[in-house]
């Protein structure tokens, strides 16, 4: 059983939350191919143009070496009229404290504690403040997960043929983003399939990659004079051969 729990732990972790450096205008990068991959995934938290802050509730499945596997994970950004994330002291989600990243960045990732990552049944956010921003709390709960079902298209990708990326189900979405590799469109409303072009696609390297569905929303709310961003995602990735 040990054993057991130790070989999930290291799936999951590969599938962990990941932030690198970014301003305002950006996509926050968020979460690596659960193998080794010749093209990384793009970015799929949207940051909109007028947030002083945008904090992201994410649900994510991935099949992993025959393993289907359903993390928690959570994304923080704040900024302070500029383009530059800023320090806004302790960031939580339901009592769990996300880890800032060296560019001021909260994310959470799994643990040997948490191998699951967060419970989202419900979504309590708290602030302590910092950089212009002052303390606060928010419960987003009120707002639902869209619903998004497992990714049906190849696990091959033939640049020269295009690619058409889709799944059964997509509802209750603001908008919907496709990714193939780092090449990604985003669809208003509940798309459920995507076809990216072979031009488009020219530009990824061959062998491993993963495409991605995420349905998302986002809410806006204004606290303490700060224009907040509140969203919720669901993540299906399917790890793909490119050719």
């Amino acid at each position: 059983m040990k054993n057991s729990k130790t070989t999930l732990f290291v799936l999951l972790c590969s599938l962990s939350l990941f932030v690198s450096s970014c301003k305002k205008e950006d996509i926050l990068p968020e979460e690596p191919a659960p193998t080794p991959v010749s093209t990384p995934a793009g970015s799929t938290t949207p940051i909109p143009t007028n947030a002083d802050g945008v904090m992201w509730a994410i649900k994510s499945t991935s099949s992993v070496q025959g393993f289907t596997i359903d993390i928690g994970t959570a994304v923080g950004i704040f900024m302070n009229g500029t383009t530059d994330l800023v320090n806004v002291g302790t960031v939580s989600v339901n009592s769990t404290n996300l880890t800032m990243s060296s560019n001021n960045a909260y994310t959470f990732s799994p643990s040997q504690t948490m191998p699951a990552g967060l419970d989202l049944s419900s979504t309590n956010w708290a602030v302590t403040g910092g950089n212009g921003h002052a303390a606060f709390t928010y419960d987003a709960s009120s707002l639902a997960f869209p619903v998004g079902s497992a990714i049906t298209s190849s696990a091959t990708v033939t640049k020269a043929s295009g690619y058409t990326l889709a799944c059964s189900t997509v509802s209750d979405a603001d908008s919907t983003l496709f990714l193939v590799g780092n090449v990604s469109k985003t669809i208003s409303g509940s798309a459920n399939s995507c076809t990216f072009s072979s031009s488009e696609l020219s530009g990824l390297s061959a062998g491993t990659s993963v495409v991605m569905i995420v349905p998302y929303k986002l809410m806006q709310a204004n606290v303490n004079g700060k224009n907040y961003y509140f969203g919720k995602e669901r993540v299906n990735q399917l790890a793909v051969t490119i050719e």
